[in-house]
This record gives structure tokens, C-alpha cells and sequence, in this order.
């Protein structure tokens, strides 16, 4: 029922901007006239009474349909995981069940299990097109950031920045935790008015640091200042 009442919204929707301007968009088909893209503009345009124009795709892939939406505006995250996911693909299956599990966006979780900051175009590209997987160690990996991220939110509300900075911290081959996490319990306040980025690395430094002696304190800033935290083959998208 929930579904029906989405749908026909939807298609109410499009019936009101063909009424404002009709702009004859095509809907795609399979050379057998199965619908692949266009249900919602089919039924308005028939309910309208009007002509519906169409594409016809070579392929017989339905994943093929995934490739042809790459490029689309249409398609956001949401939908790619949803498409593979229908389709039961593993790796995508089990991205969905930790966006859920860790209440995480799609694409840092997409991030964090390519082991990146920043997701990166060969990355995005991976994910849209029925590409990306989960390698050897990489769900362990996952839940430990996950999990040790979600501690930090437990004591401080989330704030933007603070997943990236904490992947940037991560990756720095001196940071531990587990003294973090010691360090925190007295110094928690200090992330209180971080927003970016750059702060929250500033702050998880300046509280990692508390109370160490220079040879065991890290420079987390200049780590990141640096960019060391990014491959020298990856293409960062800004």
C-alpha cells in the first residue's frame, strides 16, 4: 500500500510538470519493450493520453542499465545500492546492512571500504557501475572505524568534519585509540565547536597529545596539512 501511494505521487508529479511543460522525455526499453527506466513517466504519459517516446537499449544486461545511468542526474546513491542490492549482489548487500547497522551515510561507508578519506572518480565509478568490492580484511576494518566512531558520537554530537578527520587520523601510522580514547575521557570537551575537517584533526591531535611526553606525541596536523593520509595515485575529488 505504501508503495502504490509513492508511486502514484510520483507520477502525479510528473503529470503537474508535463502540464507546466511537456518535454517529451523518453523512457528506455529492452529490445522485448520491457520497461528499464521510465515507469513513472509511462503511466503519467498514458494516464495524460499522450504520446510516449521511448529508447531502445542493445544490451539485454539489466545491469547495463546501471552504466547507462552513470552519467544521469536522476540516480543518486540510494538508488545504485538499491539496484545491485535487487539483483543480490554480496558486496552491495552487505554495504546497505553496515549503512543501516551504523546509520552511515552511502558514500563515506563506500569510503572507509576503499580504505580512503576522500572517495576518489575510479572509486565512484566502481560503485555506480557494479564494481565495487569488499576486499580480504576490509569489513573487519570497517567495523572497527565504524565502531570507534560511533563511541566518539555517543560523547559528542556529531558535528560535519568529524568522520573525515577521524579517517585522516586513522590512517596515521602513530594513532592508537585506545589511548585516544583514555585521553578523551577527560578531554572530550575540547571537540566541542570543531566543524571542519581541519579542526577536528586539530583537536584529535591536541587531545591525543595531552599529557605525553614529545617523543610520543604525533603530529596528526602536519600529517594531514601534507595530504600523506592520500595515495599519490589516487585522484581526490573535491
Amino acid at each position: 500500500m505504501k508503495k502504490n501511494k509513492m508511486t502514484n505521487c510520483f507520477v502525479s508529479k510528473i503529470k503537474k510538470a508535463i502540464a507546466h511543460k511537456d518535454l517529451k522525455l523518453p523512457i528506455i526499453v529492452t529490445k522485448k519493450m520491457d520497461i528499464r527506466d521510465g515507469h513513472h513517466t509511462f503511466q503519467a504519459r498514458k494516464d495524460l493520453g499522450l504520446d510516449i517516446y521511448y529508447i531502445v537499449l542493445d544490451s539485454e544486461d539489466a545491469f547495463d542499465m546501471a552504466l547507462l545511468n552513470s552519467n544521469r542526474a536522476g540516480w543518486n546513491y540510494s538508488d545504485y545500492l538499491n539496484f545491485f542490492c535487487t539483483y543480490q549482489r554480496k558486496d552491495y548487500m552487505i554495504l546497505k546492512s553496515k549503512v543501516r547497522q551504523y546509520q552511515m551515510p552511502i558514500q563515506e561507508a563506500v569510503a572507509i571500504f576503499n580504505n580512503v578519506v576522500v572517495l576518489n572518480a575510479t572509486n565512484m565509478d566502481d560503485f555506480k557501475e557494479g564494481r565495487f568490492k569488499i576486499q580480504p580484511g576490509a569489513l573487519a576494518r570497517f567495523d572497527r572505524i565504524a565502531g570507534e566512531m560511533a563511541y566518539i558520537n555517543n560523547v559528542l554530537d556529531e558535528s560535519k568534519g568529524l568522520k573525515r578527520g577521524y579517517l585522516v587520523a586513522d590512517k596515521c601510522p602513530k594513532w592508537d585509540f585506545d589511548r585516544f580514547k583514555a585521553a578523551m575521557k577527560s578531554k572530550g570537551a575540547r571537540l566541542l565547536g570543531a566543524s571542519s575537517t581541519g579542526d577536528y584533526v586539530y583537536k584529535f591531535q591536541n587531545i591525543f597529545n595531552s599529557g605525553l611526553t614529545p617523543d610520543k606525541k604525533i603530529k596528526l596536523t602536519r600529517f594531514f596539512e601534507d595530504k600523506e593520509y592520500v595515495n599519490q595515485d589516487e585522484l581526490v575529488l573535491h
